[in-house]
Order: C-alpha cells, then sequence, then structure tokens
C-alpha cells in the first residue's frame, strides 16, 4: 500500500476515518464498515496503538456471553491541523484537534479588505499559532477559508471585494506554503463550512448535506457522499447567485444591519422577533420566500439529505428562517420525494471549524461511507 506524507496507508486512513464518525467502535464493528479483513484490523489497529494515534478505550458490557468488545477510539491532542479566516473586519487562526475541534484560537481586529494587509496579518497569526503544535502531534496541515470566487484554478487565487487587484495578484497558499514548510489548502467560505461539517458536523450523519452560509453575505457549500463538491474552478455551491440581485433584502450580517440596524451581536434581534416587530417580521418573511426558491433549485439539482443554516447571521434569526419555509419535492399523483431536513447550526464559529477541517477533509477523501 502507497502512503502520504504522515507514513498512514489506506488501511490507517479508513480505520483513522471510520473513528472520527463514530467516536468510539469495537475492532469488528470498524473491520465491517472499512471492508477490512479482521486479521488487517487487527495488525492496522495494533499500529495505529503502538504510534499513539488510537487508543483502547472500554470494554463493552452486554451482559451476554462472551468476551466483551473492546471500544477503540482517537487519542486527543495526536491529529492536529491549523485553520485560517479571513474576513473582513478580522482575521481568525486556530488549531483544532481531530478529536476535540478547535483548543486554540487567536485573532487580530481591522480593516482587512486589502490583500497585501490581510496576507500579512495571515502569517503572523500562523507563525503564532505554529508555537503550540506539540512534538509529538501529526499536524495535517493549514486550510484558508476566504469570500470571493476562484477565477484561477491552478494558483487558486480569488476575485474579492474592496481591493479586486490586489486579491488577483496573492498567491496566498503558495506564500504561506513557502513560508512555513505547510500543505496550504484555500477554498471559498461556504465550501469551508461544508468542510467543518463534514468532519466535526452533520456530516457523521448525513452522507450528502448542503450549507447555506449566512455571514456578511451568502455563500453555500455542498457535500455529495461524504465528499466535498468542488466544481471545475473550485466555485460549485455559490448560492447566492440563486437570489435576487436587486434590493439590500439578504439574510445576511449586512443586510441586517442595513435594513434593520442591527448588528450581529445585538440582543435587540431576537426582542425583534419576540416582540413581532413589523420590520423584523417583513424582512424575515421576504428572505424566508428568497431562500424558499433557492432551496428548491438546490434540492432539485443535488437531492441533499438534509440542508444546514450556518454563519454569524444570530442564531434566533437563522431559526426563525428556518421555521418560515415550506419546502416541496418531486411529486407525481399524490407520491412525493420525501424532504431534507433543515438543521440550524448552533455554532458560532463554523467557518473557524471549517477551515480546520480541510486538511482532514482531503486527508480523508475517498473514503465514503459504504452502503
Amino acid at each position: 500500500m502507497t502512503q502520504d506524507k504522515t507514513g498512514w496507508h489506506a488501511g490507517h486512513l479508513a480505520v483513522l476515518h471510520a473513528l472520527n464518525i463514530a467516536k468510539h467502535a469495537s475492532r469488528a464493528e470498524i473491520a465491517q464498515t472499512t471492508g477490512l479483513s479482521p486479521q488487517s484490523m487487527t495488525r492496522i489497529g495494533q499500529e495505529l496503538i503502538a504510534s499513539g494515534h488510537i487508543v483502547e478505550v472500554r470494554r463493552r458490557h452486554t451482559g451476554g456471553m462472551g468476551q466483551p468488545a473492546i471500544e477503540l477510539g482517537l487519542v486527543p491532542g495526536r491529529i492536529l491541523s491549523l485553520g485560517l479566516v479571513l474576513e473582513h473586519d478580522r482575521i481568525t487562526c486556530v488549531l483544532s484537534d481531530l478529536v476535540d475541534g478547535v483548543i486554540r484560537r487567536i485573532e487580530q481586529e481591522g480593516d482587512f479588505l486589502l490583500a497585501a494587509r490581510s496576507a500579512d496579518a495571515s502569517e503572523a497569526l500562523v507563525a503564532e499559532a505554529l508555537r503550540h503544535i506539540p512534538i509529538d502531534a501529526t499536524l495535517l496541515g493549514l486550510g484558508v477559508s476566504q469570500s470571493g470566487f476562484f477565477f484561477d484554478k491552478t494558483a487558486r487565487r480569488v476575485v474579492r471585494r474592496g481591493d479586486i487587484e490586489g486579491w488577483m495578484q496573492l498567491d496566498l497558499d503558495v506564500r504561506l506554503s513557502e513560508r512555513f514548510g505547510l500543505d496550504v489548502i484555500v477554498e471559498n467560505d461556504g465550501r469551508a463550512a461544508a468542510a467543518g461539517h463534514l468532519v466535526h458536523g452533520v456530516g457523521s450523519e448525513y452522507g450528502s448535506f448542503f450549507v447555506v452560509l449566512m455571514t456578511r453575505g451568502v455563500g453555500g457549500g455542498a457535500v455529495i457522499d461524504r465528499q466535498l463538491l468542488r466544481g471545475r474552478m473550485g466555485n460549485a455551491g455559490e448560492f447566492a447567485m440563486l437570489l435576487p440581485r436587486s434590493g439590500n433584502v439578504r439574510p445576511s450580517t449586512e443586510s441586517l444591519a442595513d435594513c434593520l440596524g442591527l448588528s450581529v451581536d445585538s440582543e435587540l434581534a431576537e426582542a425583534a422577533i419576540r416582540s413581532r416587530a413589523p420590520g423584523m417580521n417583513a424582512w424575515l418573511n421576504e428572505n424566508a420566500a428568497y431562500l424558499e426558491r433557492a432551496l428548491l433549485s438546490v434540492c432539485a439539482l443535488i437531492d441533499p439529505e438534509a440542508i444546514v443554516f450556518a454563519g454569524r447571521l444570530p442564531l434566533s434569526i437563522r431559526a426563525a428562517l428556518a421555521e418560515r419555509i415550506r419546502l416541496s419535492g418531486v411529486s407525481i399523483g399524490n407520491i412525493s420525494a420525501p424532504l431534507p431536513p433543515i438543521i440550524v447550526d448552533t455554532a458560532a464559529d463554523c467557518l473557524e471549524i471549517g477551515a480546520a477541517s480541510l486538511p482532514v477533509a482531503r486527508l480523508f477523501a475517498g473514503l465514503g461511507r459504504r452502503r
């Protein structure tokens, strides 16, 4: 079997992937999930235990006859990744553990519309984060989440609001890779959010889902059979293109501020929802109608098992939007196809989790669910 930079071959990756999904599982269960033979599973399990990446967690007492099964689990702090989130008002770098998620977070606030300023701040934050990597940890790489769209498939350069020419000239992945010797993966923020749910979110329950990202703008990302859908240039999932281009009413923090004068962290938003304030009610109804039409297209095109509402838009507002949406599926006569549930992500740091999940998603690429 061929090995990657970590020294793991396909069998190692299959076992690690299975435990990332199941959290705890017996050798027999992992063998059944991965298709490994019992002999291969025993050998691979011993190798990963010896390297300190998995551990025997506990014996499972079922009350039946025979020897209780021993459950295996991933060891916290041994498989790490870095995530970098570039936003217009702040840049955040996180250190994430495959078991526990984000374990360290550092950020710099400011005006980061200019590419050069963003690149300099990014380097400083990554350098600081690398100081906290344990010697015995396996660092998978650095994932970068940024808004905009890719126009250069090879260099992964983006077009972004605020400094179009500057961003078009910036090869951020090359710059960070050469500076720190890391594998760097750059993705649009919508696909980064989808990667986060693939590794740490709803992806453990659903193999195919669509994420609607509601931040300063509106984005999207799709996972199909546990694989991040990128498309030809890396621009798959551009959900905003399905929304009306005219007007400033959108399910975004920018629209929330412009239309209603409410900030992302404002408790006034939840109060306005509870009191059924006319302005808030009209804004929610209009956005729910936009989202409903756009999501019908998503359902028809990719048939997801679930739809996730994520982002910096307040949780109460995303929940209120989800409650107002009524999807309809493909139907003939009185028979209709089942519809995907809309799941409201409760995490406030989906982009940070997503960026750090990009190296993990690439590591496990091709290891879809067995049917």
